[in-house]
């Protein structure tokens, strides 16, 4: 993939900001109930600037600096493998026939190359046992054989089946085929035959050292192709970790780990089986170079801010619930006022020195409560997601946790009508009233109740449900100490259970943009498209060269790549 390109798709050029896709892969999995599932997904960057709004943000007594100087000091982070010989008998009334082990051996035409298959450099991966099987065949049972009854030839017999044994060599043998007369398993594979059966024929010994052959090599091909897919495996994870995700996938995953012939095997989580990948790794030299910075895209405040947690979850009187705005009474909600109300808190003064960057609009009478300033996405994000979600005609969105309504103006100004969903009030009526100040607010159905609940009822009366084109996901993360830990947990790290809500969501509709950190497991997303039978594309959002949160798309708003057409790097 060359990152020069114009083009993503057929319409590449209406995108505000532009993105490309970093790599693709197909994964087959063994579900926990024995069952296969297979998964199709793309890797994608989204390069987003904001160097304007960021530098109308900054404390007027700063000096100018470049833009990329341009940064917030914010906490970093880095999201960062002999042979016996035979006195018997037997084998001396063999001996009689001189030169049978020689005849009784198929015969072949000087320009037969079965089994050449060339390539200029790397390893063949080869897809079945039948394919390696026809490929090697001749060589390991001829090879063997000559090395069984050798001495038993005439000498000059010997040297054409061994010069017919090196042509047919095949480029690629599987490991155990490396150093084949090393190995014990293919040594005197049927030579004791000569000493334990009387008038025993040498058409008969060799039809059974060529069955023998074939169940110890199949035998042997299939550990190998284990090997193989692991190391695949652990290839895949390694690049995907180079291009700044967390990929989530455990030891046990792997297939080495298990037995699979094992008709019994217990699994907790999918397995993989086979996995194909192309991945361009010039985006992850790009990468080493991109710090992470502290999102300003954190969907619930931090766990200092109690207080603020107590007034949104405590029991509220329905009668006392106003959704209009007053100006006079709710001042502490405008979000040109912060500096002065939030003086002494220093987390808060760090995102409105990013203010313009949350909205352009902010002194043009946005309000936040102090968990918005945490939440919502920053408009530029917000701006291409949206430009993501609303085409191919999805036209009505549903903005499940839409807190003070970044991303839901941004969803009505492409056009969508969009029904915003959240139960707490006070947000809502933030994001009622910053809908207005963008002009889009007779373009939103805003729902005070919990998206369960919603959900729910939709489920229970389809006369009452819309039809829903898409569901946009932002549900609280839990404040900005996701990033403490290297790998951030769908289930356990949002608020409610991000698997829960994604399994709800896939009843409206199959079409889901989830809003997720930078450093959640690929492997809890990929889970996710298994269940929803669809493909799924994983779109890091670079902001300012800041690698800051991802979008997971999945259903037809995942970005669709041909088909990896074979196992592993190529």
């Amino acid at each position: 993939m060359d990152s020069s390109s114009e083009s993503v798709g057929d319409d590449q050029g209406d995108y505000q900001y532009p993105w490309f896709p970093m790599g693709h892969f197909g994964i087959n999995f063994i579900q926990t109930d024995g069952s296969k599932a297979y998964v199709e997904g793309e890797l994608s960057r989204a390069y987003i600037k904001d160097y304007e709004l960021l530098k109308a943000s900054k404390r007027k007594k700063e000096e100018k600096q470049p833009a990329e100087q341009l940064q917030v000091d914010m906490d970093e982070m880095s999201l960062q493998d002999s042979v016996p010989e035979d006195n018997g008998e037997a084998t001396d009334k063999l001996l009689e026939d001189k030169d049978m082990a020689y005849e009784v051996l198929p015969k072949w035409s000087s320009d037969k190359k079965k089994g050449k298959k060339r390539k200029a450099k790397g390893r063949y991966n080869y897809h079945s046992f039948e394919e390696y099987w026809d490929v090697s065949s001749f060589w390991v049972i001829q090879r063997t054989w000559l090395n069984d009854f050798g001495g038993q030839m005439t000498e000059e017999n010997q040297k054409e089946l061994l010069k017919k044994c090196d042509e047919m060599k095949p480029i690629y043998p599987i490991e155990q085929h490396e150093n084949l007369l090393e190995n014990p398993d293919y040594q005197n594979i049927t030579k004791s035959l000569t000493e334990t059966k009387e008038g025993v024929t040498f058409e008969e010994i060799y039809a059974e050292h060529c069955d023998l052959i074939k169940k110890q090599t199949e035998n042997d091909y299939h550990i190998y192709q284990t090997k193989e897919v692991t190391r695949r495996c652990k290839d895949m994870i390694n690049r995907v970790k180079r291009l700044g995700y967390a990929p989530g996938f455990e030891e046990s995953q792997l297939p080495s780990f298990y037995d699979l012939n094992d008709k019994d095997i217990k699994i907790d989580k999918p397995l993989i089986k086979e996995v194909r990948y192309q991945i361009d790794e010039s985006y992850a030299k790009k990468f080493v170079g991109d710090k992470f910075e502290e999102s300003t895209a954190s969907t619930s405040e931090s766990s200092s801010s109690a207080e603020s947690q107590i007034e949104s979850t405590a029991p509220l009187n329905p009668k006392e619930i106003r959704f209009n705005f007053d100006p006079e009474t709710e001042q502490h909600l405008i979000a040109s006022n912060a500096e002065k109300l939030y003086a002494n808190d220093p987390e808060i003064s760090k995102y409105y020195y990013q203010r313009y960057r949350l909205f352009s609009r902010l002194d043009e009478g946005i309000i936040m409560d102090r968990e918005g300033w945490f939440s919502v996405t920053p408009e530029a994000i917000a701006e291409h997601i949206a430009d993501r979600v609303v085409r191919h005609n999805v036209s009505v969105v549903v903005d499940a946790f839409t807190g003070v309504g970044g991303n839901a103006i941004q969803f009505a100004l492409r056009g969508a009508h969009v029904i915003a969903i959240d139960m707490d009030p006070v947000r809502l009526k933030c994001a009622r009233e910053n809908a207005r100040v963008y002009g889009v607010a007779d373009y939103i159905d805003f729902i005070c109740a919990d998206f369960f609940d919603v959900a729910a009822t939709w489920a229970a009366d389809k006369k009452l449900a819309p039809k829903v084109d898409a569901v946009f996901l932002s549900p609280p993360w839990g404040g900005p100490s996701y990033l403490k830990s290297k790998e951030f947990d769908l289930a356990t790290g949002c608020c409610p259970n991000g698997i829960d809500i994604f399994d709800v969501s896939l009843k409206i509709s199959p079409n889901i943009a989830y809003f997720l950190p930078r450093n959640t497991k690929v492997s809890q997303l990929t889970e996710l498209a298994i269940k929803a039978k669809t493909r799924m594309e994983i779109e890091q959002s670079s902001l300012n060269t800041k690698i800051k949160t991802i979008t997971v798309y999945y259903g037809k708003l995942a970005y669709r790549e041909k088909s990896p057409k074979s196992s592993g790097d190529y």
